[in-house]
């Protein structure tokens, strides 16, 4: 069996790396995901997805798009067209459909498209929704929050609709107490604080500056670690604002990392003022080596907390002050982390929960 998955470019974010870890257990079941990317252009994750065995196919979404991506499916006779770019889900599935693909997913992965609010924005959305409810067989979230964004608060009553949760695998913690000594320059065993995310409007990255600096005044014994891919003129911003504050120097900007499990687990909290987000994968896996988060109180965030109550929620309403006692707080919490791994194990956040979901949509 064959699936064709489609994405703008298969880069480091979180549903890109959510899908490609689903391959080796949908390998295993003859389940093949290849990957039809929109932008035309390579992502750093294409060596990785030719590994486990798949292939891409770099369609560009221009004016022959239309006669490439039908050929294209075409041609694969694929089994599945699933489909994780928002409302432009509703032009590929009548595509596939047209193409007489049997099933046919649309997969929200976020809450909002991030996209503005205009009139003719709007009126393109309304379109594209209405060809989803109309083409689509499936129809996911990564949280109900996200099929109330795309679908209306009415979206349970539709039966093409459901809820699966992103998977992921259970990490065994293993803090080292000098860990951060090869990381910091100067490092005397302060508070360590992450945030895991590329620097975009979404993610907040300033508020994080401000909510840091407030730390300082409570616990000045403290330092920040921001992990992800940088853009110059936030953090050109970020730096203006910590400079002004005397502040730098408790501060890292650790980049793009090849793996920031080992970052997490040794942190003592992680801070995630985000402005939207679908089921922050990052949150998810701080949690799941016991990591205490304070995070803000999105629909995907609140559905992580019922069942991982590692995770902690504030309103973006709330002050900096408030952010910054919250997470104060939170260190101190270090007797929860061996209960937290454990919740972890048994919530519905499991890797083959979500292989066995979407193994049966691909089967049904």
């Amino acid at each position: 069996m064959r699936v064709l998955h489609i994405f703008g470019t298969m880069n480091r974010g979180g549903a890109e790396l959510r899908t490609i870890s689903l391959m080796p257990d949908m390998g295993a079941r003859d389940v093949v995901f290849d990957y039809c990317v929109l932008s035309g252009e390579k992502g750093v994750m294409d060596e990785t997805i030719e590994q486990y065995g798949g292939s891409l196919h770099y369609c560009k979404l221009d004016v022959a798009f239309v006669f490439t991506f039908i050929a294209l499916l075409r041609k694969h006779n694929y089994d599945a067209v699933h489909s994780h770019v928002a409302y432009v889900s509703g032009f590929i599935l009548l595509l596939a459909r047209i193409a007489r693909v049997k099933r046919r997913i649309c997969h929200f992965r976020n809450t909002s498209d991030g996209g503005d609010a205009s009139l003719l924005r709007k009126l393109r959305n309304k379109l594209l929704r209405l060809s989803i409810k109309l083409n689509a067989t499936h129809i996911l979230g990564v949280c109900a929050g996200a099929l109330i964004g795309f679908m209306g608060n009415r979206w349970a009553e539709n039966p093409k609709c459901q809820v699966i949760y992103n998977g992921f695998a259970a990490i065994d913690s293993d803090p080292k107490d000098d860990f951060w000594r090869h990381k910091i320059s100067d490092y005397q065993q302060q508070k360590v604080i992450v945030n895991v995310a590329r620097m975009d409007h979404q993610k907040n990255h300033l508020r994080q500056a401000h909510i840091f600096h407030q730390i300082t005044l409570i616990h000045p014994d403290v330092h920040m670690v921001w992990i992800g891919k940088e853009e110059e003129n936030c953090k050109n911003t970020m730096l203006a604002f910590l400079n002004d504050k005397g502040i730098t120097h408790q501060t890292t900007f650790m980049g793009l990392q090849a793996d920031v499990m080992p970052l997490v687990d040794n942190a003592d909290v992680m801070l995630f003022p985000s402005l939207w987000e679908g089921l922050p994968g990052g949150v998810i896996e701080a949690a799941s080596v016991g990591l205490a988060v304070v995070a803000s109180d999105l629909p995907g965030v609140i559905e992580i907390a019922q069942q991982l109550p590692v995770v902690n929620v504030l309103p973006l309403t709330a002050s900096d002050q408030q952010w910054a006692e919250r997470v104060v707080l939170s260190f101190s919490d270090t007797s929860a982390k061996a209960q937290a791994v454990i919740q972890f194990k048994s919530s519905e956040f499991q890797l083959i929960n979500n292989v066995n979901q979407l193994h049966a949509i691909y089967t049904a």
